[in-house]
């Protein structure tokens, strides 16, 4: 006897449910009514809120996709929020004949779903992915469809423009009253603190205000999930200390920062409030109102309660915005990679996905972290496929925070920023430490260079790298502290290592390289003589490799990637190419070695 549809659908809202603990997943007749009439056959409410709509047949393709193509921009009873995406879903023929246990286990095992994702895409047509045809997996691929619809591209660039409009807003009220004064004045002290100088175009004031904003909405985070202070008090939101009629109370603030200091978090908190401690107090409540207002339109958006968008929305805002004046890695970019990296069906070390003890175990390693995009797209991926095989990956984060995502980089101000992505998976979880370092580069003052995570490229880590005053982590921790780092940064220690590094040659002249000797080591202004003695370091740590400086600095990269992950009995190196990479929220050259 044929099953109704209404049947698969509420077992398949029932699989979905288990699959997830954040989602609320209802089907036909349980909730799910929308404010225009109607309901759909499967709602889904992200952790942040937003719905996702799967409307499905069990043979008519075109009737699903008229009926998903129906619900966008309508309004569920039980959200704030319209529904920006739908999918349109065929059912396999195995499951038109099945009820009850038999039907409930043919839908977690079957492997023929046909789907479609529709977005709205405002005054244009909706965007279908794929273009034409239709995609096809299981359960748990629809499942990771949903929660990649759940945060639609659309959607994430109104929030990164909210969020570039209020840096902007904050760094101009900084600029008119501080202008850039040749050394002088409060720019350059803060420049200091980000390990920058006060540069004319202003770029490292828009750094400093990114650092604040982040500190303000991980502040909320904290405070939304109860997280206690000073004797189990809940952190208060940040709005307590915003007077409508004086504005933001500075030390008040400044002293919240630091009592969640006393318990964790000092990635975050450290460097942002040493900028405010700095700032006189007219420039302090000039620049916290505008980034406040960006922050409260933020959190409305859901980027409180949904440790992915927060990530997506500041490497966004970094990487595509250029806010670092550097070229990092797109987020959709990084979440292709990582999906490239990371298959479904290979579980890591042979283990099943839900494997808790497995999983914790991965070393996973970005030497060129620069704002942790890459890094943070495979720490999604692996929370995201544990959670999908019943693994529960907020009880994994605190020790893969302090042992297993390893980040290095030259720019201080970068790795801050990669512990502050990594740390907003959980943001209501403390971690005892982490696993980034801001990498030695340059000159030294014993005359001694050193190349950054280069240096890594020899089997032993010299002691002279582990006590060198530049090798500090993001969280603080001095030389004397980062031995056990140190050490575990080596050959074979790896499971999967992620990169896009510097692509740059020695023979690159051209364009802005033009007066510069060697344009591999230029940065942070190093003169002619650090950049030649700093490319004979490389030749002598990169003695009898593979590696070749005339196709770039990225092979010498590539090298002591595939060294890294040697003790799996050989390496292989995964390039990204050219997919459709709407399917994770994806382009770039950036390289896998695992």
């Amino acid at each position: 006897m044929a099953t109704k549809e209404d049947t698969i659908n509420v077992a398949l809202g029932e699989v979905l449910a288990e699959l997830r603990k954040g989602w609320s997943v209802r089907a036909e007749n349980v909730g799910g009514v929308l404010k225009e009439g109607g309901r759909p056959d499967v709602l889904i409410l992200e952790s942040a809120g937003w719905p996702v709509v799967v409307e499905a047949e069990k043979s008519n393709h075109a009737s699903a996709e008229q009926d998903a193509l129906a619900r966008l921009g309508k309004h569920p009873v039980d959200s704030e929020f319209p529904i920006e995406t739908a999918i349109a879903l065929v059912y396999p023929t195995e499951l038109h004949t099945l009820n009850g246990a038999r039907l409930r286990v043919a839908i977690r095992t079957v492997d023929q779903f046909e789907y479609a994702l529709y977005t709205a895409g405002g005054s244009d047509a909706p965007d279908r992915l794929p273009a034409s045809g239709w995609l096809t997996g299981d359960v748990r691929d629809l499942a990771m469809l949903i929660h990649r619809a759940s945060a639609p591209a659309p959607r994430v660039e109104r929030l990164v423009d909210t969020l570039e409009f209020g840096v902007s807003a904050a760094a101009g009220a900084f600029e008119r009253k501080h202008g850039q004064r040749s050394g002088k004045g409060i720019g350059p002290q803060i420049a200091e603190i980000l390990g920058q100088s006060d540069d004319q175009a202003g770029q490292t004031r828009l750094m400093a205000m990114t650092v604040l904003i982040n500190a303000l909405i991980f502040h909320e985070s904290l405070a939304q999930a109860g997280f206690a202070i000073d004797d189990e008090r809940p952190v208060a939101p940040v709005h307590q200390f915003n007077s409508i009629s004086s504005g933001f109370d500075q030390q008040r603030i400044i002293d919240e920062w630091r009592a969640i200091l006393e318990v964790n978090y000092w990635p975050i908190f450290a460097t942002a409030g040493e900028i405010l401690r700095r700032l006189p107090t007219a420039t302090a409540a000039a620049v916290l109102q505008p980034l406040w207002e960006a922050a409260e339109d933020l959190i409305r958006g859901g980027v409180t309660r949904s440790h992915d968008l927060t990530g997506i929305i500041f490497q966004r805002l970094i990487a595509d915005r250029k806010f670092l004046a550097t070229y990092y890695t797109r987020p959709a970019a990084a979440a292709l990679l990582a999906a490239l990296a990371l298959p479904a069906d290979q579980p890591p070390r042979g283990s099943d996905w839900g494997d808790a003890e497995a999983i914790s175990d991965l070393q996973i390693g970005d030497f060129a972290c620069g704002t942790g995009t890459l890094l943070s797209a495979a720490y999604q991926r692996v929370s995201l496929l544990h959670e999908l095989h019943r693994g529960d990956p907020k009880a994994l984060h605190p020790k893969m925070m302090k042992s297993g995502l390893h980040g290095l980089d030259v720019l201080n101000i970068a790795v801050h920023l990669t512990a502050a992505m990594l740390a907003s998976a959980h943001p209501d979880t403390p971690f005892d430490g982490e696993a980034l370092l801001t990498m030695p580069y340059g000159r030294r003052g014993d005359d001694s260079v050193r190349i950054g995570s280069l240096e890594l490229l020899p089997e032993f880590v010299q002691e002279e790298l582990i006590s060198d005053a530049a090798a500090t982590t993001a969280g603080g921790r001095k030389p004397e502290n980062v031995q056990d780092l140190v050490d575990r940064v080596g050959h074979g220690k790896f499971d999967l290592v992620i990169m896009n590094p510097p692509f740059t040659r020695p023979t690159n002249h051209e364009g802005e390289h033009s007066d510069v000797p060697n344009p591999v080591y230029a940065a942070f202004d190093t003169d002619e003589a650090t950049q030649s003695d700093m490319a004979d370091r490389e030749k002598i740590l990169a003695k009898d490799s593979a590696a070749n400086g005339n196709a770039g600095i990225a092979s010498f990269f590539v090298e002591m990637a595939a060294q890294e992950t040697s003790r799996r009995g050989g390496s292989r190196i995964c390039p990204a190419p050219v997919v459709d990479e709407r399917l994770f929220v994806g382009e770039s050259a950036a390289a896998v070695a695992i």
